[in-house]
């Protein structure tokens, strides 16, 4: 690879030694650039940026060695030659320290001089390369990480549109059949048919109601009407609406609402509806249990942790089994079966993560689940 230009600088204050090397180095091809010393030198430096420098070490005002620390901090990519006298070892093994690329003694010899410049030649072709390389490995990496991102989305978006089609697939069933039931309570006059229908398609009605509000709530972009509340305003208002179902399931349903005097800021509306969220998933997890002898419970617990608020549903039902907890919150699946559309958990934390909060969970097949969300108190942003 070549150089980007084929100045070279010649930094020396014999002027002897300047007139004859610029002979020579323009015979060799160069644009030769010349200075009587140190100053000059890096004025000329900086309006001609060559790429190769050639200076002597010992001149008055600044010598080669500052000259050559001075340019290596406007350009490391610059090589540097440095002339030197015989004798001068210590300063060859300091012009080395600061990394020079050769150099060459006088009285100069012709030979040694090309060969400094062929291996400053070599070291810029060796940096471009490495630079060349790494620039490639960078375009690699972003390319790679756009095409796994791409391909993850692809597989959620395919992995969304399956699920949507089984819960689409499973409602149009259920109207099929409902509809059935129906007609055949009308045909036959059966009213124990009519109503089994009536109760069939009601129950397929709330699912397409459902769906289509958690769509709704996954795909919502508008902001969060974030605002200083009460942690136990949401909380509060779900006991209310859930306690007539806790009464018919036979569910304890408790709270235990936090005790100190604390303001989060939050969207109210939208942390209210990922709890009873939640709570609604931890009341369905008493449908799967065989037997009907342990008591059933659901606790809420809010309470003031360091700078966030916490919020944990705990239930005793039948817990999530290991296929579906690894991706819960991930994948478009549901716990609950034809029941579920797959958007609750997708949905609850996508706006917990829009509160700067966590949500987190554990649970064991059979025992139970603890649900916990995590908010700061005040917003991060």
């Amino acid at each position: 690879m070549a150089m980007k230009n084929n100045k070279i600088l010649l930094v020396d204050d014999e002027a002897g030694i300047r007139k004859v090397l610029k002979i020579t180095l323009e015979s060799f091809g160069y644009n030769v650039c010349l200075a009587p010393d140190g100053e000059a030198g890096l004025k000329c430096f900086i309006l001609e940026e060559p790429c190769i420098v050639i200076t002597d070490i010992k001149m008055p005002g600044i010598d080669g060695i500052e000259v050559l620390k001075r340019i290596k901090k406007l350009n490391p990519e610059t090589e540097v030659i440095v002339i030197t006298g015989h004798g001068d070892m210590d300063l060859v093994v300091k012009s080395l320290q600061y990394e020079a690329a050769d150099f060459i003694t006088k009285p100069i010899d012709i030979g040694d001089l090309e060969s400094a410049i062929i291996k400053a030649q070599d070291r810029i072709a060796i940096s471009q390369n490495i630079k060349s390389y790494m620039d490639d490995l960078e375009t690699l990496v972003q390319e790679k990480d756009r095409k796994i991102n791409e391909s993850e989305k692809l597989v959620t978006i395919g992995q969304t549109i399956a699920g949507m089609s089984h819960a689409i697939k499973s409602i149009a069933g259920g109207l099929k059949g409902s509809s059935f039931v129906l007609e055949q309570g009308i045909e036959l006059e059966n009213r124990d048919y009519l109503k089994q229908g009536w109760e069939m398609m009601k129950g397929n009605i709330d699912k397409i109601t459902k769906l289509s509000l958690d769509l709704l709530n996954y795909a919502k972009t508008t902001k969060l009407n974030l605002q200083l509340e009460n942690p136990n305003k949401p909380v509060r208002e779900i006991m209310q609406l859930m306690k007539h179902r806790a009464k018919e399931q036979n569910i304890i349903f408790k709270l235990a609402p936090c005790t100190q005097k604390k303001l989060v800021f939050m969207d109210c509306e939208a942390i209210h509806n990922c709890i009873l969220n939640l709570v609604t998933n931890a009341f369905d997890a008493f449908d799967k249990i065989k037997t009907k002898d342990e008591i059933k419970k659901v606790n809420i617990l809010v309470k003031s942790e360091k700078d966030n608020i916490i919020y944990k549903i705990q239930d005793n039902g039948c817990g999530i089994n290991d296929a579906i907890k690894k991706s819960i919150f991930n994948d478009f699946i549901t716990t609950k079966g034809v029941m579920g559309t797959g958007f609750g958990l997708m949905t609850t934390k996508k706006i917990i993560e829009e509160h700067d909060g966590e949500i987190s969970f554990e649970t064991e097949e059979g025992k139970g689940s603890s649900f916990v969300i995590k908010i700061p108190l005040r917003s991060r942003a």
